[in-house]
């Protein structure tokens, strides 16, 4: 395997940091830079989120006149001299990083990482995000058609690749979020569920642009209830606790055990709304609270229910109909 050829870094942070580091796929399109767009308008106001912007250049691109008849190391001498060469004009990483810059992102939060791609392109982003101890992963539009063919089931999808991407959240990135605030957590008291809700509040807790919304669907008749702060748990009118018996103690649980954790990861109580919903369509209730909320972020526990590899490792059906309908908002997934 060719040695990584890092072009340049703008800055370096320790490993050992406790603000939230942020691996941001960047492509070759200027013009389809989606990741760089949410990061843009969603930590404009944030002061303590690192970002690495990972350029991956194809091997095959980079075989100078002359160099086909050579050995494997002979090529691979002459890619990395290409690269140590031209590192600085890669233009992709550059525009991405003034485009992060003109809304406030000072360059000393972002480095740029390019090297030679080694396997897919999944795979060496995978591989990126847990070496290089990301807290997350971005990824645009050629990252939903990869993720579509894992919710498919496609064969050329490994399994190393699939354990990979659950070695860090990923970030699924629309085209734009149109000025949409805040977070919409979905929680099920899942192990995954608590993954998720924890990387809310790590990456959310120092922003204060965002709130946070806890979001729970039962199974049942359709209802919804919700509240403007996390004093929805505690002390609720009699209206309030006349609709919520219609909410099992189990749910209330979940939620509360959802702000609990907010709470103990720096979350602010003034910044956690709740809300509790039934219905036999938990996908469709959240498509609907995030469009009516205006919300920027949907977050999910990716894992479904059961102990087969797949439904483990690959995603749930409510999951899996959120990410092929979302359009106008972040989804962001944990194992």
């Amino acid at each position: 395997m060719m040695q990584q050829a890092t072009l340049m870094k703008s800055s370096v942070w320790s490993q050992t940091r406790t603000q939230p580091s942020v691996l941001i796929g960047v492509g070759n399109d200027h013009t389809k830079q989606y990741g760089i767009r949410f990061v843009r308008d969603f930590f404009c106001q944030d002061e303590l989120t690192k970002f690495t912007l990972f350029h991956l250049q194809h091997a095959k691109k980079l075989q100078l006149f002359g160099t086909n008849e050579r050995s494997a190391s002979a090529k691979e001498t002459v890619a990395e001299e290409f690269l140590a060469r031209t590192g600085e004009q890669l233009s992709c990483l550059i525009t991405a990083q003034t485009s992060l810059k003109q809304v406030g992102i000072s360059s000393n939060r972002v480095s740029l990482l390019s090297r030679l791609q080694t396997h897919s392109k999944a795979w060496d982003l995978m591989e990126e995000a847990a070496n290089g101890n990301h807290d997350a992963l971005v990824l645009g539009k050629r990252g939903k058609s990869w993720f579509e063919s894992m919710i498919n089931g496609s064969t050329d999808i490994t399994k190393e690749i699939i354990e990979r991407s659950c070695a860090r959240p990923i970030w699924l990135a629309p085209s734009s979020i149109h000025g949409r605030r805040n977070v919409l957590l979905c929680v099920d008291g899942s192990r995954s569920s608590r993954n998720i809700t924890e990387h809310v509040a790590q990456v959310v807790a120092a922003n204060p642009m965002h709130t946070i919304t806890v979001l729970h669907v039962a199974p049942g008749k359709k209802y919804t209830t919700a509240s403007p702060s996390v004093a929805f748990l505690n002390k609720q009118s009699r209206n309030q606790r006349k609709a919520q018996c219609f909410i099992s103690k189990t749910s209330h649980q979940v939620v509360a055990d959802a702000v609990a954790l907010l709470v103990a990861n720096g979350v602010k109580e003034d910044a956690i709304r709740t809300q509790m919903a039934h219905s036999n369509d938990p996908a469709t209730i959240i498509m609907e609270t995030s469009d009516q909320g205006n919300f920027a972020v949907v977050a999910m526990g990716r894992s479904g229910t059961g102990n087969s590899f797949m439904r483990h490792m690959l995603m749930g059906s409510s999951v899996a109909h959120v990410w092929k309908k979302l359009d106008n908002a972040c989804l962001w997934l944990s194992c």
